[in-house]
Order: structure tokens, then C-alpha cells, then sequence
């Protein structure tokens, strides 16, 4: 499920709309398959970031330390 696309239908559709709140403007969000893994992308330049999580609790504290550690 990508920033585009509605997460209504997500079971954890806050906790994802908080996550595109804080993360959207630097990372694209999405989860691979129902039932998979999410995912997290960033570019900086050629510089390409990738993150992935069993779940968004799981992705939002990645995205926490990627963060802090800067690009």
C-alpha cells in the first residue's frame, strides 16, 4: 500500500497515517503483499536507502534510527 493508495481498508491504518505524517515527505511507504512485509524507500542522490519491517511499529522505530543516523 503506497502513500497513494487508500488505507482504509488497513488494519493499521492510524498508526500507517501517522507514519506518512511524519516520514512521507522523505520516504515512499508500502506494504510489499497483504499479510508481507513493509517497506520503506529513501534517495538521496545516487544515495539509496531501503527498510524493511514485519510491521509498522516494527518500521516506524527503523525509520526512527535511520533518522538519527542522517543519510
Amino acid at each position: 500500500m503506497s502513500e497513494h493508495q487508500d488505507a482504509a481498508g488497513c488494519a493499521d491504518s492510524g498508526e500507517l497515517v501517522g507514519l506518512f505524517r511524519v516520514y512521507g515527505h522523505r520516504w515512499e511507504i508500502e506494504r510489499l503483499d497483504p499479510g508481507s512485509a513493509w517497506v520503506a524507500v529513501t534517495r538521496n542522490g545516487g544515495f539509496v536507502q531501503v527498510i524493511a519491517a514485519h510491521d509498522l511499529d516494527e518500521l516506524r522505530a527503523e525509520l526512527q534510527k535511520a533518522e538519527a543516523e542522517g543519510p
